[in-house]
């Protein structure tokens, strides 16, 4: 089953969700999701264009998941 690590960005009163990974790009298990989400999406904002923005929650989604700015 796909598996999905979503973050909710902040940057003032600007939020939006962006998908981090999810299992088909990184093999991630919902056990795993759960448990290092935060180390991975501390990797991934220091890599992303979103480094300045504050992590104000993140969820691990089964399935696909399609931000709702994006939907």
């Amino acid at each position: 089953m796909l598996v999905t690590l979503v973050a909710v960005l902040c940057n003032g009163q600007l939020c939006m969700e962006k998908v981090v990974t999810n299992s088909d790009q990184s093999g991630i298990t919902m056990t795993a999701c759960q448990v290092n989400a935060q180390i991975g999406i501390a990797d991934w904002l220091a890599n992303s264009p979103y480094h300045e923005w504050k992590l104000q929650s993140y969820k691990c989604v089964m399935g696909k998941y399609i931000p709702k700015n994006e939907a």
